[in-house]
């Protein structure tokens, strides 16, 4: 990565990219001059997640992500990954090498969502959530961290505001996001020796199927009605949102350590 501080021609990995985030944050690395791997994947080996099924359609729509990075100029790469098997993510790695011949920043993006109480929860459910939240940020970052190394590059983790508060019904959510926060703090300090900066992106409430198919459903509320309610700046936040943090992080070299909310105030609205 250029002494500038810049992205042009810096190579990104942006793993849930098939997701409203995940595009978020590729287009906003795109616009700022980063090539970008646009990782998902279709099927789950569970049933827990947004959608209540093994299928997810992230790799497919992945291809609308990647015609959107082209559309800044920038090339991307599809790469169908699931972030719980090191095996896919060492390959993933690998090919981005490959392909790219360098690795600058490592965004760990993808996420998943139930909503159960602890006293009815499968132990299923439980693995899948953390597997994929927080061992979908282990692996790649463990995978990266030599390529990162090489370039002084970023990690950058979305995590969550559950990650600073406890929710009924999203124990195991707001567990998994307490840890993301934890691992970032803790990769900031081993890396920072090797200037690789480590922060996290705490999104509020973005129009994603998390809210709309999981979260408001359990609140008896429409989305509109959530957002009127919890948000004191009165609007949901976009992807847009959180790829341009992404961008600040990647290119601010002295943040490291840092989790930052981005939810309208939402964690301020304590009355």
């Amino acid at each position: 990565m250029s002494t500038e501080h810049s992205l042009e021609d810096a190579v990104s990995i942006v793993t849930g990219a098939g997701g409203q985030i995940g595009e978020g944050i590729a287009v906003e690395l795109a616009k700022a001059g980063s090539d970008v791997v646009v990782a998902d994947v279709d099927v789950l080996d569970t049933e827990y997640n947004q959608q209540s099924s093994t299928e997810v359609g992230g790799a497919t729509r992945a291809e609308e992500v990647a015609g959107r990075v082209e559309e800044h100029g920038r090339r991307a790469h599809i790469v169908e990954c699931d972030v719980t098997h090191a095996d896919q993510v060492e390959a993933m790695v690998e090919e981005t090498i490959s392909e790219f011949g360098r690795l600058d920043v490592l965004c760990n993006n993808a996420g998943i969502i139930t909503f159960d109480t602890v006293d009815e929860m499968d132990e299923e459910e439980w693995d899948s959530v953390m597997d994929v939240n927080v061992k979908g940020v282990f692996l790649p970052s463990r995978a990266a961290i030599p390529h990162l190394k090489e370039s002084k590059g970023s990690i950058i983790n979305t995590a969550s505001i559950a990650g600073t508060i406890g929710a009924a019904g999203l124990a195991h959510y707001c567990a998994s996001k307490h840890a993301v926060l934890g691992l970032t703090k803790s990769l900031s300090l081993e890396l920072a020796g090797d200037d690789v900066t480590v922060n996290a992106i705490c999104p509020g409430i973005v129009d994603t199927p998390m809210w709309s198919k999981v979260l408001t459903p359990q609140m008896g509320e429409d989305y509109e009605e959530t957002v009127k309610r919890a948000i004191p700046l009165g609007r949901d936040q976009s992807p847009e949102d959180m790829g341009r943090l992404a961008v600040f992080y990647a290119t601010n070299r002295n943040v490291t350590g840092q989790a930052l909310a981005v939810d309208g105030g939402i964690l301020q609205n304590v009355i």
